[in-house]
């Protein structure tokens, strides 16, 4: 079955499935960006959980609560921290994140582009990588809807093209 991912544009905070990725640091600390917007949205519960999970290696994945927002869980992909993001982090903690949503359920699942914002890796590429890493994973062939969030309408449009 061929995967299919679709495109938002607008806060990842907002979806209505049953995870959302985050774009994490391996410590698991919610600072800017994503994650900013993800304590924020959720409360403090997973700040909480994040602390209990903490520290991952780069490349992995956590997954916690979603505290006040309207999914279930919040997978958080540390696709940077003790080392910067690379091409590499950026497959294995998408690969890790669709593992771990599999393992717990998750359908419908919304993800950013990791290592894009405060990581400071090119959005297309970024994109392009986890794209490819979702299309060959075993895990994303059990979900029924894959989201990708551009925030800006210049990103969803990027991803438009990209997912197409």
């Amino acid at each position: 079955m061929a995967i299919r991912i679709s495109v938002r544009q607008g806060d990842i905070t907002t979806y209505e499935g049953d995870a959302i990725t985050n774009a994490a640091n391996n410590y698991l600390q919610l600072g800017a960006g994503v994650a900013g917007a993800i304590r924020r949205a959720g409360g403090p519960t997973i700040q909480e959980e994040c602390d209990r999970h903490g520290p991952i290696r780069v490349g992995e994945a956590a997954i916690t609560s979603a505290g006040n927002m309207a999914v279930r869980w919040v997978i958080h992909a540390a696709a940077m921290g003790d080392e910067p993001v690379s091409e590499r982090s950026i497959r294995e903690s998408t690969l890790a994140s669709l593992q771990l949503a599999a393992e717990n359920g998750v359908k419908r699942i919304a993800f950013p582009v990791l290592g894009s914002g405060v990581g400071g890796f090119g959005f297309e590429r970024a994109a392009t990588l986890m794209r490819d890493a979702i299309r060959e994973s075993p895990d994303a062939e059990q979900m029924e809807e894959i989201v990708f969030f551009g925030f800006l309408p210049e990103h969803a449009a990027t991803l438009e093209r990209l997912m197409g």
